[in-house]
């Protein structure tokens, strides 16, 4: 359509051979029942891939899963009848990693994001799904990255009575996500993949969050203590990663309420899938 004010950008997809390189491309233009006027042609743009897009390539381009391969015979013991029936397996092609989790009190669990096949395929971000059992009733629970530090501010802390300026809820993180109390045998999942958080089935709310973690007594009176978090889900970059498990009770201390470690256990599974480059990173 001609007497246009504005560009009109045009996509067509064609099939190519991948073991072969393009030496040239034509391109022919046709006009048909036009009296005059000018037909400019500002850009043109190759782009490898199923997607059409702007300038970045589609994600389902760029990136690609990786699979891998398990032999439980690779380090085992050469004496027979060892695993009493049970024996070593191959299990090939997998897409999902997954490590056994357990603890007690605050624990930081390490997490490799490496092919372990090959450690030379580049390997890139990924997001954690976590899943968690309490074995112990608890107040609160925080999952965090292990980058962060110390709140210097004493009125942007937690707790700001000074007896308390050491305590875990006065230092912030890179990455937190937090949930209310619950109860032993809770299933807890904080899951990247879905982007969705959930204790037994019912889901935990995103973005800035309140949740109440005690109280403290000044001279207004005793007054609710809230921990206000934005709640951001856990990614794992390219290496070991660090994240830190904090599930804690109440304690009391006069009129002061405050969060501490009381040395709840735990149990769970740490999953992700892993992605290399795919098609095209221009």
């Amino acid at each position: 359509m001609m007497d246009k004010d504005e560009f009109t950008r045009y996509l067509t997809t064609f099939k190519h051979y991948s073991s072969k390189k393009v030496k040239s491309i034509e391109l022919n233009i046709s006009a048909e029942n036009v009296d005059k006027g000018n037909i400019r042609i500002t850009d043109i743009q190759l782009q490898e891939g199923m997607q059409a897009t702007g300038e970045i390539p589609a994600t389902q381009d760029i990136l690609e899963l990786t699979r891998f391969n398990i032999d439980e015979s690779h380090n085992a013991t050469t004496y027979e009848n060892v695993y009493l029936g049970d024996q070593p397996q191959t299990f090939f092609h997998l897409e999902e990693r997954f490590f056994n989790v357990m603890g007690r009190g605050f624990e930081t669990i390490t997490i490799p994001n490496v092919y372990h096949e090959d450690y030379r395929i580049p390997i890139l971000t990924t997001g954690l799904d976590l899943t968690l059992y309490p074995k112990n009733d608890y107040d609160f629970l925080r999952i965090t990255s292990f980058y962060g530090g110390f709140i210097e501010n004493q009125y942007d802390r937690t707790y700001t009575d000074e007896t308390l300026e050491k305590n875990p809820l006065n230092y912030r993180y890179t990455r937190e996500f937090c949930f209310p109390g619950g109860k032993i045998g809770d299933e807890i999942i904080l899951s990247a993949a879905k982007q969705r958080a959930s204790v037994n089935g019912k889901v935990i709310g995103l973005g800035v969050q309140k949740f109440n973690v005690g109280q403290s007594s000044d001279y207004d009176g005793i007054k609710p203590v809230y921990y206000r978090n934005r709640q951001r889900f856990m990614l794992l970059p390219v290496g070991a990663t660090r994240i830190n498990i904090q599930f804690m009770k109440k304690e009391q201390t006069g009129n002061l309420i405050y969060m501490v470690d009381a040395g709840i256990g735990f149990h769970g599974i740490a999953e992700f899938k892993q992605w290399t480059w795919g098609v095209s990173k221009i």
